[in-house]
């Protein structure tokens, strides 16, 4: 079997979300030819699921060793008394902590450290995967998921050293990111488009997440070759996802998975469901549950509102009981960062795959054109809250539990994996990639 090296900072057991794509792919690719030897990071600070670590196949090879911490923070989880011990997923606090209070927001900004925390680990990164390509002389291919984009460029110095032909999967938009961009001053502008160019420069092949990012990629880098760039979006493992039992809802039930954030946040959700109120909806046959804080902010709003009692905090849930939870929900919310129209999250692709109602909060044109057809499926800007409202309304007058048969053509897992396995079949040849879908 042929091998590649998989730079990867987030993998299991990390939770992060960064974490998902990786473990997704790595879950497929032997079957198609490919062994991952993986170089990922463990940060004593993480989010950390040990259990998440039995879907990682026995045929990869999981090397933690991206920086000097990874090694020892493995260990010390697997220690028996470290159950007990062991970080749980980071939540939103409600308000903003106090470090950010009293920091002025100006300094506030993680766009003030370019390539972010993970840079200073770029030299021991970079030695690893030495070592790591000494150890394991059958690799043939260097694939590096981003971001961290510092993960980026010690692929770039890599390819440079060795000569190995290098897939940059860029899981997050980087330096034409219209949410960060306008963040960075402009000095750290001018040394990240450097820095992009040259790990662009350095690939055989790029790898984008959505329609939109690509079409943006070509046109903040037309010099380079379009073919360059392709297509692979995030995906749906159902195999993954489908652990774990939930004892379900009494009652007609929104489902919110994850956290919110100073971009993503609840309020439109909480304004909707006050006005399905007004508009029939019976005030004890419906209620909001979210798997993560919903925010001062929000919950403030919904006392004003009168809707505090229908807002539901559930417990944690690992990623792979996620499946479980869907299934006992009636309406799954995906609300999307304003203006966010190069991100997709990855929960938007699993709640394709559950089959359930979804209500869409977004302004992102690509999401809306893949709801657009589907039964008990749209999306709506941030200001329709009646348009919101009147979808809720619907759906709770047509009753719970009901599922539907979503086109999900090219966003599986296994379609997701042969994809990769095509690009790698190709640049381990030093042949083109053939289009999506070729």
């Amino acid at each position: 079997m042929r091998q590649f090296l998989y730079i990867t900072p987030y993998f299991p057991p990390q939770t992060q979300v960064g974490a998902l794509r990786p473990l997704k792919l790595v879950r497929q690719l032997p079957a198609l030819g490919w062994q991952p030897v993986v170089l990922c990071d463990l940060w004593p600070s993480d989010g950390m699921d040990a259990e998440l670590e039995r879907f990682v196949p026995e045929q990869a090879v999981v090397l933690r060793e991206y920086s000097h911490r990874a090694g020892p923070t493995w260990r010390r989880l697997h220690r028996p008394s470290a159950a007990a011990q062991m970080p749980k997923p980071q939540r939103v606090p409600k308000g903003r902590p106090l470090h950010e209070r009293l920091i002025p927001q100006w300094l506030n900004n993680p766009e003030l450290m370019p390539l972010g925390e993970h840079s200073p680990d770029m030299p021991w990164a970079y030695k690893a995967a030495l070592q790591a390509l000494d150890d394991h002389p059958a690799i043939c291919a260097i694939v590096v998921n981003s971001d961290p984009f510092a993960a980026a460029i010690v692929g770039a110095w890599l390819h440079q050293r060795t000569g190995l032909p290098l897939v940059q999967d860029f899981r997050d938009i980087w330096a034409p990111c219209k949410l960060r961009r306008p963040r960075r001053p402009a000095p750290w502008r001018w040394l990240e488009d450097k820095l992009e160019r040259y790990c662009l420069e350095n690939a055989a092949h790029v790898v984008i997440n959505t329609q939109t990012s690509l079409q943006d990629y070509w046109q903040f880098y037309p010099d380079l070759p379009a073919d360059r760039f392709s297509l692979l979006r995030n995906f749906f493992d159902a195999d993954l996802v489908r652990h774990g039992q939930h004892a379900g809802y009494d009652r007609f039930t929104l489902l919110h998975l994850g956290n919110f954030s100073r971009f993503r946040v609840a309020d439109p959700l909480v304004r909707a469901l006050a006005r399905s109120l007004e508009l029939g909806v019976p005030r004890d046959g419906v209620q909001v549950a979210t798997t993560g804080a919903i925010g001062q902010a929000a919950r403030d709003l919904a006392e004003q509102l009168g809707v505090v009692d229908l807002l539901r905090g559930e417990s944690e849930v690992a990623y792979h009981q996620t499946g479980a939870l869907c299934a006992e929900a009636d309406l799954l919310v995906y609300i999307a960062e304003p203006n966010a129209d190069q991100r997709i999250a990855s929960k938007f692709y699993d709640y394709l795959g559950s089959g359930r109602p979804i209500l869409s909060i977004s302004d992102n044109p690509e999401s809306a054109a893949m709801l657009a057809g589907m039964d008990a499926a749209a999306q709506f800007a941030f200001a329709d809250i009646d348009g919101m409202a009147r979808f809720i309304a619907a759906q709770v007058r047509s009753g719970r539990q009901h599922a539907y048969a979503r086109p999900l053509a090219g966003l599986t897992a296994l379609e997701a994996g042969r994809r990769y396995a095509q690009i790698l079949d190709a640049v381990a040849a030093g042949r083109p990639v053939p289009p999506v879908g070729a």
